[in-house]
Protein backbone atom coordinates (compact mmCIF):
# COMPACT_ATOMS: atom_id res chain seq x y z
CA UNK A 1 0.00 0.00 0.00
CA UNK A 2 1.10 3.71 -0.92
CA UNK A 3 2.86 5.65 2.56
CA UNK A 4 -0.12 8.31 1.23
CA UNK A 5 -3.40 5.44 0.27
CA UNK A 6 -6.92 7.48 -0.95
CA UNK A 7 -9.56 7.05 1.81
CA UNK A 8 -12.76 6.22 0.81
CA UNK A 9 -15.78 7.30 3.83
CA UNK A 10 -18.53 5.59 3.06
CA UNK A 11 -21.86 7.15 4.72
CA UNK A 12 -25.22 5.61 4.40
CA UNK A 13 -28.04 7.80 5.08
CA UNK A 14 -31.72 7.05 5.65
CA UNK A 15 -33.89 9.57 6.85
CA UNK A 16 -31.70 11.50 9.20
CA UNK A 17 -31.73 14.47 8.10
CA UNK A 18 -31.15 16.01 11.42
CA UNK A 19 -28.03 14.22 12.57
CA UNK A 20 -26.48 13.93 8.70
CA UNK A 21 -24.47 17.03 8.16
CA UNK A 22 -22.99 16.45 11.38
CA UNK A 23 -21.35 13.15 9.98
CA UNK A 24 -20.59 14.77 6.37
CA UNK A 25 -18.81 17.69 8.12
CA UNK A 26 -16.49 15.35 10.72
CA UNK A 27 -15.58 13.29 7.50
CA UNK A 28 -14.87 16.23 5.21
CA UNK A 29 -12.98 18.17 8.42
CA UNK A 30 -10.13 15.32 8.47
CA UNK A 31 -6.56 16.20 9.40
CA UNK A 32 -5.86 13.38 6.64
CA UNK A 33 -6.35 14.88 3.00
CA UNK A 34 -6.36 12.32 1.08
CA UNK A 35 -10.07 11.35 1.10
CA UNK A 36 -13.09 11.02 -0.67
CA UNK A 37 -16.36 11.00 0.79
CA UNK A 38 -19.39 8.85 -0.72
CA UNK A 39 -22.46 9.75 0.73
CA UNK A 40 -25.31 7.53 -0.16
CA UNK A 41 -29.24 8.04 0.14
CA UNK A 42 -31.08 4.75 0.44
CA UNK A 43 -34.36 6.78 -0.76
CA UNK A 44 -35.08 9.00 2.45
CA UNK A 45 -38.23 10.95 2.29
CA UNK A 46 -37.35 13.55 4.14
CA UNK A 47 -35.04 16.72 3.39
CA UNK A 48 -31.49 14.37 3.33
CA UNK A 49 -31.28 14.56 -0.56
CA UNK A 50 -31.22 18.57 -0.24
CA UNK A 51 -28.58 18.31 2.68
CA UNK A 52 -26.38 15.65 0.18
CA UNK A 53 -26.78 18.18 -2.58
CA UNK A 54 -25.77 21.44 -1.19
CA UNK A 55 -22.51 19.97 -0.42
CA UNK A 56 -21.43 20.09 -4.26
CA UNK A 57 -18.17 18.20 -5.51
CA UNK A 58 -17.31 18.38 -1.97
CA UNK A 59 -18.62 14.51 -1.91
CA UNK A 60 -19.68 11.52 -4.02
CA UNK A 61 -23.36 11.58 -4.03
CA UNK A 62 -25.25 8.26 -5.00
CA UNK A 63 -29.37 8.59 -4.98
CA UNK A 64 -30.98 5.72 -5.09
CA UNK A 65 -34.00 4.14 -4.42
CA UNK A 66 -34.80 2.17 -0.89
CA UNK A 67 -33.39 -1.72 -0.71
CA UNK A 68 -32.05 -1.54 2.53
CA UNK A 69 -28.45 -1.06 4.04
CA UNK A 70 -26.32 -3.79 2.10
CA UNK A 71 -27.64 -2.24 -0.91
CA UNK A 72 -26.93 1.23 0.05
CA UNK A 73 -23.26 -0.17 1.12
CA UNK A 74 -22.61 -1.69 -1.92
CA UNK A 75 -23.87 1.43 -4.08
CA UNK A 76 -21.20 2.86 -1.96
CA UNK A 77 -18.27 0.68 -2.43
CA UNK A 78 -19.04 0.50 -6.01
CA UNK A 79 -18.65 4.47 -5.92
CA UNK A 80 -15.13 4.14 -4.02
CA UNK A 81 -11.65 4.38 -5.31
CA UNK A 82 -9.73 4.04 -2.27
CA UNK A 83 -7.37 1.96 -0.99
CA UNK A 84 -9.04 1.73 2.30
CA UNK A 85 -13.02 2.21 3.03
CA UNK A 86 -14.82 3.51 6.11
CA UNK A 87 -17.66 3.56 6.85
CA UNK A 88 -19.58 6.11 9.17
CA UNK A 89 -23.26 6.10 10.12
CA UNK A 90 -25.01 8.87 9.21
CA UNK A 91 -26.27 9.59 13.26
CA UNK A 92 -22.32 9.36 14.34
CA UNK A 93 -19.11 11.50 13.96
CA UNK A 94 -15.13 10.72 13.25
CA UNK A 95 -12.67 13.11 15.75
CA UNK A 96 -10.97 14.67 12.78
CA UNK A 97 -7.28 12.61 13.66
CA UNK A 98 -9.32 9.46 13.02
CA UNK A 99 -8.27 8.59 9.31
CA UNK A 100 -4.87 9.66 10.03
CA UNK A 101 -4.55 6.77 12.76
CA UNK A 102 -6.13 4.65 10.76
CA UNK A 103 -3.61 5.00 7.90
CA UNK A 104 -0.96 4.58 10.47
CA UNK A 105 -2.03 0.49 11.08
CA UNK A 106 -2.78 -0.61 7.82
CA UNK A 107 0.97 1.09 6.81
CA UNK A 108 2.55 -0.73 9.71
CA UNK A 109 2.06 -4.11 7.47
CA UNK A 110 1.24 -5.48 4.36
CA UNK A 111 -0.82 -8.31 5.70
CA UNK A 112 -3.25 -5.75 7.34
CA UNK A 113 -7.09 -6.39 5.84
CA UNK A 114 -8.81 -4.63 8.57
CA UNK A 115 -8.58 -1.74 11.53
CA UNK A 116 -11.53 -1.61 14.13
CA UNK A 117 -11.41 1.43 16.30
CA UNK A 118 -14.04 2.43 19.52
CA UNK A 119 -17.23 5.18 19.54
CA UNK A 120 -18.25 7.01 22.64
CA UNK A 121 -21.71 6.97 23.47
CA UNK A 122 -22.97 10.52 23.40
CA UNK A 123 -26.59 11.61 23.60
CA UNK A 124 -28.33 13.58 21.39
CA UNK A 125 -28.91 16.24 24.69
CA UNK A 126 -25.32 16.39 25.88
CA UNK A 127 -24.28 16.69 22.45
CA UNK A 128 -26.08 19.58 21.63
CA UNK A 129 -25.56 21.01 25.29
CA UNK A 130 -21.61 20.63 24.81
CA UNK A 131 -20.77 20.52 21.40
CA UNK A 132 -18.55 18.43 19.28
CA UNK A 133 -15.45 20.44 19.95
CA UNK A 134 -15.77 20.20 24.14
CA UNK A 135 -17.10 16.61 23.64
CA UNK A 136 -13.88 15.42 21.64
CA UNK A 137 -11.64 17.17 23.67
CA UNK A 138 -13.11 15.51 26.93
CA UNK A 139 -12.82 11.86 25.66
CA UNK A 140 -9.40 12.63 24.20
CA UNK A 141 -8.25 13.28 27.39
CA UNK A 142 -9.12 9.72 28.75
CA UNK A 143 -8.38 8.19 25.36
CA UNK A 144 -4.85 5.60 26.26
CA UNK A 145 -2.59 6.25 23.12
CA UNK A 146 -1.34 2.53 23.14
CA UNK A 147 -4.40 0.57 23.23
CA UNK A 148 -3.92 -1.79 20.69
CA UNK A 149 -3.45 -5.09 19.22
CA UNK A 150 -2.39 -7.20 15.93
CA UNK A 151 -5.00 -9.93 16.26
CA UNK A 152 -5.04 -13.58 13.91
CA UNK A 153 -8.80 -14.81 14.57
CA UNK A 154 -8.50 -16.92 10.93
CA UNK A 155 -8.51 -20.48 12.70
CA UNK A 156 -11.02 -19.22 15.26
CA UNK A 157 -13.85 -18.57 12.82
CA UNK A 158 -13.53 -22.00 11.10
CA UNK A 159 -13.81 -23.51 14.67
CA UNK A 160 -17.18 -21.23 15.22
CA UNK A 161 -15.45 -18.95 17.51
CA UNK A 162 -17.16 -15.31 17.26
CA UNK A 163 -14.82 -12.39 17.53
CA UNK A 164 -15.83 -10.51 20.96
CA UNK A 165 -13.30 -7.53 19.77
CA UNK A 166 -15.59 -6.56 16.15
CA UNK A 167 -17.51 -3.08 17.44
CA UNK A 168 -20.41 -0.98 15.18
CA UNK A 169 -20.54 0.12 11.75
CA UNK A 170 -18.98 3.43 12.54
CA UNK A 171 -15.77 1.85 13.85
CA UNK A 172 -14.41 -0.48 10.75
CA UNK A 173 -12.00 -0.34 7.93
CA UNK A 174 -11.18 -2.21 5.44
CA UNK A 175 -8.48 -2.52 2.66
CA UNK A 176 -9.90 -2.67 -0.61
CA UNK A 177 -8.33 -6.43 -1.48
CA UNK A 178 -10.32 -7.72 1.52
CA UNK A 179 -13.73 -6.07 0.36
CA UNK A 180 -12.91 -7.16 -3.05
CA UNK A 181 -13.35 -10.88 -1.61
CA UNK A 182 -16.50 -9.91 0.42
CA UNK A 183 -18.62 -7.91 -1.95
CA UNK A 184 -20.95 -7.26 -3.36
CA UNK A 185 -23.07 -8.18 -0.63
CA UNK A 186 -26.38 -10.04 -0.62
CA UNK A 187 -28.99 -7.69 -0.98
CA UNK A 188 -31.36 -8.71 1.82
CA UNK A 189 -33.23 -5.96 3.19
CA UNK A 190 -35.54 -7.49 6.21
CA UNK A 191 -38.02 -5.94 8.20
CA UNK A 192 -35.34 -3.67 10.02
CA UNK A 193 -33.14 -2.56 6.67
CA UNK A 194 -30.40 -4.33 8.34
CA UNK A 195 -30.50 -7.52 8.52
CA UNK A 196 -27.28 -7.95 6.70
CA UNK A 197 -24.80 -5.64 7.93
CA UNK A 198 -22.21 -5.50 10.82
CA UNK A 199 -22.00 -9.39 11.99
CA UNK A 200 -21.67 -10.66 8.39
CA UNK A 201 -18.78 -8.49 7.06
CA UNK A 202 -17.21 -8.52 10.58
CA UNK A 203 -17.06 -12.32 10.99
CA UNK A 204 -16.26 -13.40 7.29
CA UNK A 205 -13.27 -10.00 7.33
CA UNK A 206 -11.85 -11.13 10.58
CA UNK A 207 -11.63 -14.73 8.85
CA UNK A 208 -9.96 -13.58 6.05
CA UNK A 209 -7.35 -11.51 7.05
CA UNK A 210 -5.29 -10.20 10.15
CA UNK A 211 -5.51 -6.74 11.12
CA UNK A 212 -5.67 -4.07 14.55
CA UNK A 213 -8.05 -3.15 16.85
CA UNK A 214 -7.56 -0.14 19.29
CA UNK A 215 -9.91 0.70 22.26
CA UNK A 216 -9.32 4.36 21.51
CA UNK A 217 -12.30 6.24 20.67
CA UNK A 218 -11.96 8.03 17.65
CA UNK A 219 -15.54 8.98 17.08
CA UNK A 220 -19.01 9.57 18.54
CA UNK A 221 -21.89 6.87 18.73
CA UNK A 222 -25.17 8.92 19.17
CA UNK A 223 -27.61 7.84 21.01
CA UNK A 224 -30.79 8.80 20.90
CA UNK A 225 -34.81 7.86 20.94
CA UNK A 226 -34.39 4.98 18.11
CA UNK A 227 -32.56 2.91 20.31
CA UNK A 228 -34.45 3.22 23.49
CA UNK A 229 -37.93 2.51 21.74
CA UNK A 230 -37.71 -1.38 21.07
CA UNK A 231 -40.47 -3.89 22.83
CA UNK A 232 -38.18 -7.05 23.95
CA UNK A 233 -40.24 -9.24 21.51
CA UNK A 234 -38.73 -7.17 19.05
CA UNK A 235 -35.38 -7.11 19.81
CA UNK A 236 -35.43 -10.37 19.76
CA UNK A 237 -36.73 -10.85 16.44
CA UNK A 238 -34.36 -8.16 15.34
CA UNK A 239 -31.69 -10.44 17.23
CA UNK A 240 -33.02 -13.69 15.24
CA UNK A 241 -32.94 -11.77 12.04
CA UNK A 242 -28.99 -10.24 11.78
CA UNK A 243 -27.89 -13.47 12.85
CA UNK A 244 -30.20 -16.07 10.75
CA UNK A 245 -29.40 -13.92 7.91
CA UNK A 246 -25.79 -14.13 8.24
CA UNK A 247 -25.40 -17.55 9.11
CA UNK A 248 -27.59 -18.34 5.77
CA UNK A 249 -25.73 -16.52 3.44
CA UNK A 250 -21.96 -17.40 5.21
CA UNK A 251 -22.69 -21.25 4.30
CA UNK A 252 -23.49 -19.80 0.74
CA UNK A 253 -20.70 -17.74 0.22
CA UNK A 254 -18.45 -19.07 2.65
CA UNK A 255 -18.54 -22.89 2.69
CA UNK A 256 -14.91 -22.91 4.59
CA UNK A 257 -16.84 -21.38 7.54
CA UNK A 258 -19.66 -23.65 7.56
CA UNK A 259 -19.37 -24.47 11.56
CA UNK A 260 -19.75 -20.74 12.22
CA UNK A 261 -22.78 -20.44 9.77
CA UNK A 262 -24.63 -23.51 11.81
CA UNK A 263 -23.98 -21.86 15.15
CA UNK A 264 -24.82 -18.24 14.03
CA UNK A 265 -28.40 -19.67 12.10
CA UNK A 266 -29.36 -21.97 15.06
CA UNK A 267 -29.03 -19.24 17.61
CA UNK A 268 -30.64 -16.76 15.62
CA UNK A 269 -33.43 -19.12 15.52
CA UNK A 270 -33.36 -19.51 19.03
CA UNK A 271 -33.82 -16.11 19.57
CA UNK A 272 -36.88 -16.66 16.82
CA UNK A 273 -38.27 -19.04 19.01
CA UNK A 274 -38.08 -16.53 22.04
CA UNK A 275 -39.95 -13.78 20.30
CA UNK A 276 -42.62 -15.70 20.29
CA UNK A 277 -42.21 -15.75 16.28
CA UNK A 278 -43.49 -12.33 15.77
CA UNK A 279 -44.58 -11.59 12.25
CA UNK A 280 -42.68 -9.21 10.32
CA UNK A 281 -42.48 -7.79 7.03
CA UNK A 282 -39.26 -9.41 6.10
CA UNK A 283 -40.09 -11.38 2.87
CA UNK A 284 -36.28 -11.88 2.01
CA UNK A 285 -35.33 -12.47 5.38
CA UNK A 286 -38.52 -15.09 6.72
CA UNK A 287 -36.87 -16.85 9.79
CA UNK A 288 -38.84 -20.11 9.16
CA UNK A 289 -38.23 -20.05 5.15
CA UNK A 290 -34.45 -19.96 5.62
CA UNK A 291 -34.75 -22.33 8.40
CA UNK A 292 -36.09 -25.03 6.55
CA UNK A 293 -33.85 -24.23 3.45
CA UNK A 294 -31.17 -24.51 5.48
CA UNK A 295 -32.02 -27.65 7.14
CA UNK A 296 -32.92 -29.09 3.30
CA UNK A 297 -29.07 -28.59 2.74
CA UNK A 298 -27.95 -31.16 5.41
CA UNK A 299 -27.52 -34.40 5.63
CA UNK A 300 -29.75 -36.18 8.37
CA UNK A 301 -27.12 -36.50 11.47
CA UNK A 302 -26.25 -32.70 10.56
CA UNK A 303 -30.22 -31.93 10.73
CA UNK A 304 -30.32 -33.44 14.26
CA UNK A 305 -27.40 -31.60 15.53
CA UNK A 306 -28.73 -28.38 13.99
CA UNK A 307 -32.31 -28.94 15.52
CA UNK A 308 -30.38 -30.19 19.05
CA UNK A 309 -28.65 -26.73 19.01
CA UNK A 310 -31.52 -24.75 18.04
CA UNK A 311 -33.58 -26.21 21.58
CA UNK A 312 -30.18 -25.45 23.63
CA UNK A 313 -29.62 -21.96 22.09
CA UNK A 314 -33.53 -21.29 22.49
CA UNK A 315 -33.64 -22.10 26.34
CA UNK A 316 -29.87 -20.00 26.73
CA UNK A 317 -31.10 -17.39 25.22
CA UNK A 318 -34.39 -16.49 27.26
CA UNK A 319 -32.82 -14.36 29.25
CA UNK A 320 -31.69 -12.39 26.12
CA UNK A 321 -32.06 -8.77 26.53
CA UNK A 322 -34.27 -9.14 29.73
Amino acid sequence: MEPMPLVSIIIVSYNYEQFLRDAIDSALNQTYKKIEVIVVDDGSTDSSPTIINSYGDQIIKVLKKNGGEASAVNAGVAASSGDIICLLDSDDLYFPERITKVVEFFNSSSEVGWVFTESAAVTTVDFQSSGAEAIFSDIRCKNVEKTFRKIDFRENIKRAELPNFTPSSSNLCFSRSLLEQLFPLPEIKGFTGMALTDLYVTSIAVGLATGYKTEQKLGIYRVHMKHKSLTLARRRRIYAEIYMTAGYWMKINFPAFKKLSKKLITKGYGAYLNSRHLKLDSADADCETMMSKYLMTLPFLEQIEARLMIFYYSIQLRSLYS
